[in-house]
């Protein structure tokens, strides 16, 4: 088990790599909302990843091995194209996720929770890819094809990297910033409106949270992240434990 501790950090400047808990609290009665915090950080050293990352690549061989003792001949099927172009993903996502010393477990959750691994993923919002990038981001970090693994995964991850350093390390408030935008967060955590480009205000009444939007979206995005997340780790730890 790798040890926790309590710390708000910013992600690009530990020399360690900062795996993120999210850990959520009772839903309090009078304010009738979701109340969510960092409770834990763990900090594990670049050989833990190596060896996740090794472990990974070992279930995935085991898996494209299953699969093409199943196919008839050498015709490859639907899923089998499904299947690689998440196995194309998972792999991307170590890469940058090593680049930047985060666990890439959290960014595994998070693209379940944008898209359930679904390249060809696009919203009413016009989001696209296994990440839902917006234009505009996908624009900010020379992504020509959203629904590309390896683009995909460098944009994404870059941005989720950025919000965890413009939230002073808060994984809680990264995330609902991926979810409904860094300015809402900011509104909601300074308690004071902001008028976008647009004209579009965020926050009229001027409510102040611990900076997690009173969105139900929001609310239960991060949720569904951190559960996510837990059944990860869980089920990683467990077939740890079998291949030993």
């Amino acid at each position: 088990m790798l040890e926790t501790e309590c710390l708000g950090v910013s992600v690009c400047k530990q020399s360690l790599i900062a795996a993120f808990f999210v850990c959520f609290l009772a839903t309090l009665a009078q304010a009738q909302s979701v109340r969510i915090s960092d409770a834990d950080v763990v900090l594990i050293g670049p050989d833990a990843v190596s060896h996740v990352a090794s472990g990974s690549e070992r279930l995935e061989e085991s898996g494209r091995s299953r699969s093409r003792r199943k196919r008839a001949g050498n015709e490859a099927t639907a899923t089998d194209k499904v299947n690689s172009g998440e196995v194309q993903l998972r792999e991307a996502i170590y890469i940058e996720a090593a680049r930047y010393r985060i666990d890439p477990d959290l960014i595994f959750a998070l693209v379940w929770q944008e898209s359930r691994w679904n390249l060809k993923a696009v919203s009413p919002k016009n989001a696209r890819g296994p990440f839902q990038l917006m234009p505009g981001t996908a624009a900010r970090y020379a992504v020509n094809n959203p629904h590309d693994p390896k683009q995909a995964a460098r944009a994404g991850v870059a941005y989720f990297v950025w919000l965890l350093d413009r939230f002073g390390g808060n994984v809680t408030l990264a995330l609902s910033a991926y979810n409904s935008g860094e300015f809402v967060v900011d509104a909601y955590l300074s308690g004071k409106p902001i008028m976008l480009p647009g004209g579009k205000v965020i926050n009229p009444r001027g409510i102040r949270t611990n900076g997690i939007p009173p969105y139900r979206e929001t609310e239960s995005y991060v949720r569904g992240i951190a559960e996510r997340y837990r059944l990860i780790r869980a089920e990683r730890q467990a077939a740890s434990t079998i291949v030993r």
